[in-house]
């Protein structure tokens, strides 16, 4: 059992926690990611943070650049740009000052060089324990099947608890087996 451990970069958990981390930097009180599987992933994350300006928007997939102050170079949209070019797929960022950033990313999740999807539940959890967010929603859908996790519902049922260990286990595993029911067509 992998819990709460350093999530593997070579999964897509990892892409979508760091690029996750990047909303939350933004200042995104609400960020949502929804990963529709067909032929593709296709994935949307947004936030509503603070966006970024066109001349910043043009240079945020560059590994040289970011707005961070505690690091020297920014590789989260550029990682995920160049596994989305690298499968056979798109990459679109759009952002609005003062209305946040949107993601669209396509993966060929068949490709050779598509790595596996990782652990999801772990992902949710780790995310759900920053207290900066307002909401966080995470949506998986596979043909007729759909699966969505709302950050204030559990926070409603669970309270202080969301924050225990015993409970973080178990809810790590509990999410990951309900995104599995979806992704097999249980």
């Amino acid at each position: 059992m992998h819990f709460l451990g350093i999530l593997n970069m070579d999964d897509l958990a990892m892409y979508l926690f760091d690029l996750t981390q990047n909303a939350i930097a933004a200042k995104g009180k609400k960020i949502t990611c929804e990963i529709i599987e067909t032929t593709h992933l296709d994935i949307t994350l947004s936030d509503d943070g603070i966006g970024m300006h066109h001349d910043v928007l043009q240079k945020v997939t560059s590994p040289f650049f970011t707005t961070r102050t505690t690091r020297r170079v920014g590789l989260g949209l550029s990682l995920i740009r160049m596994l989305a070019e690298q499968t056979e797929g798109t990459f679109d960022v759009t952002s609005t000052p003062g209305q946040g950033t949107t993601l669209h990313i396509k993966l060929n999740h068949q490709h050779i060089d598509m790595p596996p999807i990782g652990h999801l539940g772990e992902m949710i959890v780790l995310i759900s324990q920053n207290k900066t967010i307002d909401q966080y929603i995470f949506t998986y859908k596979k043909e007729a099947k759909q699966w969505t996790y709302d950050l204030m519902t559990y926070r409603q049922l669970l309270k202080d608890t969301l924050y225990d260990i015993s409970v973080m286990q178990y809810l790590q595993e509990y999410l990951q087996q309900e995104i599995n029911k979806v992704r097999e067509n249980r």
